[in-house]
């Protein structure tokens, strides 16, 4: 052994905190003008929350973990509505942005209007901190949809729901991504919405089939 090379320590490294959140909840044709103008406040609130908790952790249980801040990071397909909302709410407090998408961009693209809302997409591709897009085919559009829900879910320790609590209209929407994260024993953070007063309501965590 060279005995000028730095000597390992008797332990490994430190593991670095993280914390992943993902993100699911009614596009922008479904929640009413009143809603997004509040919902940005309210994921505030949720995402500070978070950071605060973790920063939290960090520092009681130091002797145990890297010095290194934790990482905080969002997943979101960046559609318009509440993820955009989310992510722009997340990077405000501190998080990276990681964009999971259906498809291929310039395929995926083809989901928003041309003009503002393509813009906006485009915007919010350009500022990610990285960008996963699966392998999806429209073909197959329900299964892309269902696909990268999964993957959302697979990504992360907590799911952020802007959700009005109704049934789904089928796979791959809000309510199947929250069942299918409750199935994978992923808490949700269940941001309610009520599309008819235009109201957003309590915040509650949903674990296991029962809320805290």
């Amino acid at each position: 052994i060279d005995p000028s090379l730095p000597r390992a320590g008797k332990h490994p490294p430190h593991p670095r905190l993280a914390l992943n959140i993902g993100i699911t909840g009614h596009r922008a044709t479904v929640l009413t003008v009143p809603i997004m103008m509040a919902l940005g406040p309210k994921l505030d609130e949720v995402f500070s929350g978070l950071r605060d908790a973790v920063r939290k952790l960090h520092k009681a249980e130091r002797s145990l973990l890297s010095e290194a801040e934790p990482i905080l990071r969002l997943h979101t397909p960046l559609a318009t509505g509440a993820d955009q909302v989310a992510a722009t709410s997340a990077r405000t407090n501190g998080y990276l942005v990681r964009a999971l998408l259906p498809f291929a961009p310039d395929e995926y693209g083809r989901d928003f209007k041309r003009g503002k809302e393509n813009n906006e997409f485009k915007r919010q591709l350009e500022i990610a901190d990285q960008i996963f897009a699966l392998p999806g085919d429209r073909s197959d559009g329900e299964a892309a949809y269902v696909g990268v829900g999964k993957a959302v879910v697979a990504a992360s320790d907590i799911l952020v729901a802007v959700w009005d609590g109704r049934e789904g209209n089928g796979p791959g929407g809000t309510a199947h991504v929250v069942d299918l994260a409750l199935a994978a024993s992923v808490p949700v953070i269940h941001v309610a919405v009520d599309r008819a007063s235009g109201d957003i309501g309590a915040i509650r965590v949903i674990s296991g089939g029962d809320s805290l």
